[in-house]
């Protein structure tokens, strides 16, 4: 997969018993290999996690080095379409093309969108634009914090900055579709864990997105510092899982669920954020609706899988999407990112460089599957609530998760198996559960706009997800 293969991929790839791999940033893939009286159990180790005092973060997703490898939460993972694609050193990409080219992948994107826009000196003046603050990037677009002058003193909104259309890359009309698709897509979503966009806007020839800033920063800085207890790590799943409950009953797929999509406002708030690679896959595209509010989708209307390419970040893609060998489910994509998501808050790295068996810790994985399958054929191999799971899921300490039905649920949304995975829809159930006999909901400090029934709707908790580096002395959130 890589076009330079170290010597101690090449050593390690010949056995696991003992082997150690230090990977391009550093860190120490552990694989071991321990006898035991029923056979040998291979079991899997997460990589070793980064220093504490690498990371630097400041509000919307501050940049870092770009490394080679993504196992570690260290470092901004790039998506597959960003220019510098994990360091440069891998062959896939995209079929085509670099940059926002990549979106072209499995997207419906309609000829004609009916979007507003406005001129960016509208709503920021040159002082604001001048003393503007860039605070992530990537090779489609730079976000930068701007203070408005229409929208109240003081003010603050992240702008994303697209990077400018490339004549030898594309067609003019489809860079310009491509912006007004994602902004269309994220401008019609209106949930408490999705990131509010509010503007398209121009600046000669240049592109805006105007959208709520969210003062923690993304959830991979969040990871980093290691300081929130599992109850928090919980409740930040279940704000991503309700999220994506919604975008997948509106026809939306995200398709680059990771760590740094995730963004959190100082009161605990989680939001999905980046929607570039988002794939429309049921029901009529925003964007020929003015963006208007997405309507639930007929779970009986069929659904247009997408095209086989590479999308995503390496590390939270779906095996469907690294073999490439059929047309497959978006909403099956995000539903295996989201398990990444939540083992990463745990083990602060994700489980595998890629969900491919060239990959040893995945192919431990897969074959713990393939042993469980074996007598398991068609639904029998389907992972219920209080059902059996492989033995992995036992005897590995990495999947020792304490939370009330997680095992079972994570097993459910890693499936190898698409058609047998989990729906996220099952996920927002085992998360919400209110019967104190099975699990009881998981705690969780955002209740606002889940239920407007007050018998179902669950009760709030009170959460501090502010880190201790960004509190005053008074223990208070300092901006």
């Amino acid at each position: 997969m890589r076009r330079n293969d170290s010597n101690a991929d090449t050593a390690h790839d010949s056995g696991m018993s003992g082997m150690e791999r230090v990977a391009t940033n550093g860190s120490v893939l552990s694989y071991k290999t321990t006898e035991s009286r029923a056979g040998s159990t291979a079991r899997i180790r997460f990589a070793q996690e980064h220093d504490d005092n690498d990371d630097e973060n400041d509000g919307f997703g501050r940049p870092r080095a770009r490394r080679n490898s993504s196992t570690g939460t260290r470092g901004r993972r790039s998506s597959i379409y960003y220019r510098e694609t994990e360091g440069g050193d891998y062959e896939e990409g995209v079929d085509a093309g670099v940059g926002s080219k990549a979106r072209r992948l499995s997207l419906h994107i309609p000829d004609q969108l009916s979007v507003d826009e406005c001129r960016l000196e509208e709503h920021f003046n040159g002082l604001s634009r001048l003393n503007k603050k860039k605070i992530g990037e990537g090779g489609a677009a730079e976000v930068q914090i701007m203070k408005s002058k229409t929208a109240g003193e003081g003010k603050v909104f992240a702008v994303k900055e697209f990077r400018p259309w490339d004549q030898g890359e594309e067609d003019k009309d489809d860079y310009i579709r491509k912006i007004k698709s994602e902004y269309a897509i994220s401008k019609s979503c209106d949930h408490p864990n999705i990131v509010s966009t509010f503007i398209l806007c121009r600046s000669g020839q240049n592109w805006f997105h105007v959208m709520q800033y969210c003062d923690l920063g993304d959830l991979n800085d969040l990871i980093a510092k290691r300081y929130m207890p599992d109850e928090l790590k919980d409740c930040m799943f279940k704000q991503l899982v309700r999220g994506v409950d919604y975008l997948h009953t509106r026809g939306i797929a995200h398709r680059d669920l990771k760590s740094e999509n995730l963004l959190v406002t100082h009161d605990g708030c989680l939001k999905i954020a980046d929607f570039g690679t988002s794939e429309v896959f049921c029901g009529l595209h925003p964007g020929v609706r003015n963006c208007r509010r997405p309507s639930i989708v007929d779970e009986e209307e069929p659904i247009r899988l997408c095209e086989p390419g590479m999308v995503g970040s390496r590390p939270y893609m779906a095996p469907e999407i690294i073999q490439r060998e059929h047309d497959y489910d978006p909403r099956c994509v995000d539903v295996w990112s989201c398990a990444i998501v939540y083992l990463s808050l745990y083990f602060v790295g994700t489980p595998w460089d890629v969900a491919s068996t060239d990959n040893n810790n995945y192919a431990v994985f897969k074959r713990n599957w393939d042993e469980f399958l074996e007598t398991r054929p068609g639904e029998k191999g389907i992972i219920s609530r209080d059902g059996p799971l492989p033995s992995l899921a036992m005897n590995s300490k990495k999947f020792a998760l304490n939370s009330q039905g997680a095992r079972h649920m994570i097993f459910g949304m890693l499936h190898p198996d698409p058609e047998r995975r989990w729906k996220i829809r099952d996920a927002v159930e085992v998360v919400s559960d209110r019967d104190p006999k099975k699990y009881g909901p998981w705690p969780c400090c955002q209740q606002a706009g889940y239920s407007d029934d007050i018998k179902s709707r669950e009760k709030k908790v009170r959460h501090d997800h502010v880190p201790p580096d960004k509190k005053d002395k008074r223990g208070n959130f300092k901006g």
